[in-house]
């Protein structure tokens, strides 16, 4: 089952807990740039013209009966604490995603209740008994729900979406409804764009280009079910993008696929919330520390062919990975993180998948050189060298017939398929050669033991290799200033297979194997 958020607002929360009711006017004060200013407000008070970031005087000057309190964050943090305690009788996956409501994940909990709307009145009948005026909606976007919850119930009412809806029931409500950027808020007003509906008319791709923060955001609009995590980062930008579930004793990998989806898509989740896409994964297994030798842990990367959101699209390519995976010990914990990320700008199909490719060849290789400049777009021809980073050289694509062709060239060449031209032309090998090469190997440390490296310092710390293959030599050139004498070592670290090489008693990294 997809996501079914429930979000219940509690636009008077922070004020109610100090005593305050929605209809009074005060608010909470904290200070801030060398002032006293607004933390947070009561309905009252916004109607009333006060803002969240306005000075303490400048809040009096304007509504003289307006009442200010010092901010306690910490015994916020414990309301906040009791509250969600107390909504564990609804769904043990309810958090404060924004200050003024709380989501629940309902898709699996609802038929305890006997239904979505059932459950959501429970939620909303929780925090009136705790004092608070509260509001609810579901949708398939916690943003979504926000957004009904805020601008389309009254108070205490409940308004459940229909899954697949989510688009329709948003189509009214303004642009404001969804949190946008002022900036962004600003262009949209400037083409004529008041309403949620009007901005889902809207291609994606224009969006993408036009207004690239507000991707996902415009997703929620034409109602795709997105994340549950906050739109807004968690932490700052160097925290890591990371789930983690407790195994406590797991021997099988039927337990460890059990945890693998919830894991992905906590992930995932959490990714979209920064219109980022996965690149590259880390998959960890601590296991189970065993008589003096401690705990121990297994690492395993997964690279992505094209940047990704979906956990549906991570789960084969993890699956198919870890199957490989030797396991000393019982699992006590998995970890995946996503190591490296790019901005999601969307997806064209046709640039690398060929399964989605409609365009043919000779056009989309002209396209991209317009867009990208003609040196762009090249073959790499084998060099007669044995020096691995002169073993290559440029050329046009598609590559020059060779004399006499490969077997299925003749074939290849008439197809518009680039990926079946260019394999026709690699011819197979039994030495492993990496897909990434450095073009100028860097000098690394390694600990060496019986002739082979036992640790590597990759990424600036020492990494143990848990699997080595090599040496392979590489001799020739005696008639340069520096021959070529190199031993090469293909070597798994840090949950990636790296091509390493000695040189002169010093090692070096070459290259990485996808």
């Amino acid at each position: 089952m997809g996501l079914r958020a429930l979000v219940v607002m509690l636009e008077g929360f922070r004020l109610e807990r100090a005593g305050f009711a929605v209809t009074d006017c005060a608010g909470l004060v904290v200070e801030s740039k060398n002032a006293l200013r607004l933390l947070a407000l009561t309905p009252q008070a916004v109607r009333q013209g006060l803002r969240v970031g306005m000075t303490a005087s400048e809040a009096r000057a304007r509504v003289p009966e307006v009442t200010l309190v010092d901010h306690d964050p910490a015994a916020e943090v414990r309301d906040r604490d009791d509250l969600l305690r107390a909504f564990d009788a609804v769904s043990d996956r309810a958090t404060f995603l924004w200050d003024d409501a709380v989501v629940f994940d309902l898709a699996t909990v609802a038929h305890l209740f006997g239904g979505e709307r059932k459950a959501a009145q429970r939620a909303v009948a929780l925090a009136q008994d705790l004092g608070h005026a509260a509001r609810a909606a579901v949708a398939d976007d916690a943003l979504a729900a926000r957004a009904l919850a805020r601008w389309a119930v009254e108070d205490g009412a409940v308004n459940v979406v229909p899954p697949g809806r989510t688009a329709e029931a948003l189509a009214p409500l303004p642009i404001e409804s969804l949190d946008p950027e002022e900036p962004l808020k600003q262009g949209l007003r400037a083409i004529g764009i008041a309403t949620v509906g009007q901005w889902a008319k809207l291609d994606a791709a224009a969006v993408a280009g036009r207004f690239p923060e507000a991707l996902r955001r415009h997703r929620v609009a034409c109602g795709q079910p997105g994340a549950w995590v906050h739109l807004a980062d968690d932490g700052p930008d160097t925290e890591p993008l990371r789930s983690l579930a407790p195994l406590p004793g797991a021997t099988t990998r039927q337990e460890i696929h059990f945890v693998l989806p919830g894991l992905l898509l906590e992930l995932c989740e959490r990714v979209a919330a920064r219109d980022l896409a996965i690149v590259r994964l880390l998959v960890e297994f601590r296991l189970e520390a065993r008589g003096d030798r401690g705990a121990l842990r297994a690492v395993v990367g997964v690279r992505i062919g094209r940047p990704t959101q979906s956990p549906s699209r991570l789960d084969p390519l993890v699956r198919q990975r870890i199957a490989g995976v030797v396991l000393d010990a019982p699992v006590e914990e998995i970890a995946i993180e996503a190591v490296e990320v790019v901005p999601e700008q969307g997806w064209q199909p046709g640039l690398t998948d060929r399964k989605e490719a409609t365009e043919p060849l000779p056009e989309l290789l002209a396209r991209l050189a317009d867009q990208l400049g003609p040196h762009a777009l090249f073959a790499a021809r084998p060099n007669d060298r044995w020096r691995p980073e002169a073993a290559w050289r440029p050329e046009a694509f598609p590559p020059p017939r060779l004399w006499p062709e490969p077997p299925g060239v003749t074939e290849a060449l008439t197809s518009d398929d680039p990926v079946a031209i260019q394999e026709a032309f690699e011819a197979p090998t039994v030495l492993p050669r990496p897909a990434m090469l450095l073009s100028d190997p860097q000098p690394i440390e390694v600990v060496e033991g019986q002739g082979r490296p036992l640790r590597v310092s990759l990424g600036g710390r020492s990494q143990p290799c848990h699997r080595v293959a090599g040496p392979e030599r590489l001799v020739g050139e005696w008639w340069r200033a520096d021959p070529l004498d190199r031993a090469y070592w293909t070597v798994e670290a840090d949950g990636r297979s790296a091509w390493i090489f000695q040189e002169r008693q010093r090692w070096f990294l070459h290259g990485w194997f996808d």
